[in-house]
């Protein structure tokens, strides 16, 4: 007997995908983009907001260690839509008294008066686009910033801080922060960004 083989076709070994495949991929790439889109739109705010936290972390916890190591008091200084880290003694300065301030120092180190054993640290955040407010220990209010009613956070030179809080409000959304005493960093925080 004479046997005949014939091959046996499949189908499904042909090269390509069908029409419906292609769709359901293409469906699932869409919401996949999609879905990362509005991840990281809403997370624009989100992401300014834990940068000013970043920047307000850094700065109280360079305060402590400046306080610490020129023995010094060391203050922030929350305005309107700034802070400003200086010692104790400048705090609240506008920036002309500060000005007349650095002006007399410098004269007083040019007509031989004794150099100071650290130069005085200055530095100031801006921050244009939020509004800042504190909040102190024991209080439930929150304070926003007014033009000529600066407030001062304290950093002693035994590394205590006084208990702070302090809210960032942004055009979409806010964070609040409330700093440790003892090391000036932030202990608890809460934010709402939409």
């Amino acid at each position: 007997m004479n046997t005949i083989s014939h091959p046996i076709v499949n189908r499904r070994s042909a090269n390509g995908f069908t029409l419906l495949e292609m769709v359901i991929v293409l469906a699932l790439v869409g919401l996949a983009l999609g879905g990362a889109m509005t991840l990281f739109i809403t997370t624009s705010s989100e992401r300014q907001l834990k940068g000013v936290k970043g920047d307000m972390e850094l700065l109280a916890k360079r305060a402590r260690s400046i306080a610490m190591v020129q023995q010094t008091p060391y203050a922030i200084t929350f305005f309107e839509q700034s802070v400003r880290l200086s010692p104790l003694v400048e705090a609240g300065y506008t920036d002309d008294q500060l000005q007349e301030r650095q002006d007399w120092e410098a004269e007083a180190l040019n007509a031989g008066g004794p150099a100071p054993r650290f130069s005085p640290v200055r530095d100031t955040l801006a921050f244009d686009n939020f509004a800042l407010s504190v909040r102190r220990w024991g209080s439930s209010n929150w304070v926003p910033m007014r033009g000529n009613d600066p407030q001062v956070w304290r950093f002693d030179p035994n590394g205590i801080c006084e208990p702070m809080g302090v809210r960032v409000d942004f055009e979409d959304g806010w964070m609040e922060m409330e700093f440790h005493p003892l090391s000036a960093s932030v202990q608890d925080s809460s934010m709402e960004a939409r």
